[in-house]
């Protein structure tokens, strides 16, 4: 099934859910997983997306997976130490609580609500598999915006953006625009596109510089600038 448990445990309190193509270096991703300040017990499982889509990975790791809540990150993050421990929390102060996300810094941001970014996620695992988890439709390009929709409108429960849960993407995504993708987004999920994607002038026109390739350039010669200025990103950076 390509799925590797870099970490067991018996009867872990949250599952972690990594996708990753065999010949990228996750070791630095695995490494700030295992150090994670969290007192319970957590497995970390390492899907192969090689030979599959990145959605079909997500779903074998969430079939694989022994908790009832799974957080789910990419190959090229650096969770902060207490990741783990403040997704934990909010599930447990929350029994409603089914899909939680939050900011994410580094050559990646993302700061706002609704947009579901899937290195930075953490979900019930029943609620996720009820409805369906990720769609292969929309992969390599919105599948984890698109899963977040579906949850708020299919599954039983609340969908929420906790400032506190944040993750550090320290390069600029690898993932290219597609415009047919982003086109049936809009299509099948109108009012949300509106109330989302299309809520600001300046996220229309980030869009639309996405779009013909002008963002990730930009985004490089930022993230130089920060890392020459602050250093890596670290869980202590404060999101602006």
């Amino acid at each position: 099934m390509g799925v590797e448990y870099v970490r067991r445990a018996t009867d872990p309190a949250v599952s972690v859910v990594v996708p990753s193509v065999p010949t990228y270096d996750h070791d630095p991703t695995m490494a700030c997983l295992q150090a994670q300040t969290f007192d319970d017990p957590y497995e970390i499982l390492l899907v192969d997306d090689g030979t599959v889509d990145r959605s079909t990975a997500r779903n074998r790791g969430l079939e694989a997976a022994s908790a009832d809540v799974v957080a789910l990150t990419d190959d090229d993050t650096r969770p902060p130490a207490d990741w783990l421990a403040t997704a934990r929390a909010a599930f447990e102060a929350d029994p409603d609580l089914i899909c939680l996300e939050g900011p994410i810094y580094g050559g990646c941001r993302s700061f706002g609500p609704r947009h579901y970014v899937g290195c930075n996620l953490a979900v019930r695992r029943a609620a996720a598999l009820d409805v369906g988890g990720f769609r292969s439709a929309f992969s390599e390009w919105r599948e984890d915006v698109e899963f977040g929709w579906r949850m708020e409108a299919e599954a039983t429960g609340r969908c929420r953006f906790e400032e506190s849960f944040r993750m550090c993407h320290p390069s600029v995504p690898r993932t290219a625009f597609d415009p047919a993708l982003e086109r049936r987004l809009k299509r099948e999920y109108p009012d949300r596109y509106d109330e989302v994607m299309d809520a600001t002038v300046g996220r229309r026109l980030y869009r639309r510089a996405r779009a013909v390739g002008l963002t990730q350039p930009i985004q490089r010669i930022g993230n130089a600038l920060r890392r020459r200025l602050r250093g890596k990103c670290s869980a202590a950076e404060r999101v602006e």
